[in-house]
């Protein structure tokens, strides 16, 4: 699916990673960098792509193949990541493949992401993992070898002006 990222931030290393990766998708990746990079909508955009999907029905979380994992007062709490382990076992109902969709990775509590990282060591064959964070640093050293890091960069102003209008917006503008 090219063009999937056509009209978002420009962020030429991880717009070709991700572009490599539809084409022969691996089991899990994360999107990682400063705030304000843009990496939810790539992984929104991503998400639909691996899924054949019209971005829209990702963005309202609609997609019957779409799981999205995100904090919960501050972190992502263990009854969270039992949940995507119990749905892993849930076959594709529409697209060839399911999607986890993990928002603020780095907000895993440590038993959480005990949990998730069960999922990522013994995936099904149907199963895609994209997790976002601003601090992968943070995140359990076991969890970031079992992915392949798409890295982000900070946006020069002139890609700031271009999407939001303002070449000194702050992160929370590009999302």
């Amino acid at each position: 699916m090219s063009g999937a990222f056509d009209d978002l931030p420009a962020q030429p290393d991880a717009q070709r990673l991700l572009s490599a990766a539809l084409r022969a998708p691996g089991h899990a990746y994360l999107l990682s960098g400063p705030a304000g990079t843009g990496k939810r909508r790539h992984a929104e955009r991503f998400a639909a792509a691996l899924l054949d999907s019209r971005p829209g029905r990702i963005e309202n979380r609609s997609h019957p193949d779409l799981f999205v994992l995100e904090a919960e007062g501050g972190s992502i709490l263990i009854d969270a990541a039992r949940e995507l382990r119990r749905d892993l076992h849930m076959r594709p109902f529409e697209a060839d493949r399911r999607v986890y969709l993990v928002l603020d990775a780095h907000l895993l509590r440590t038993e959480s992401a005990n949990a998730l990282l069960k999922s990522l060591e013994e995936p099904p064959p149907y199963a895609v993992f994209v997790l976002v964070s601003d601090h992968a640093q943070a995140m359990l050293p076991t969890i970031r070898s079992r992915v392949t890091p798409i890295p982000f960069r900070r946006l020069a102003s002139v890609d700031l002006a271009a999407h939001t209008g303002d070449p000194v917006a702050t992160p929370a503008a590009i999302r």
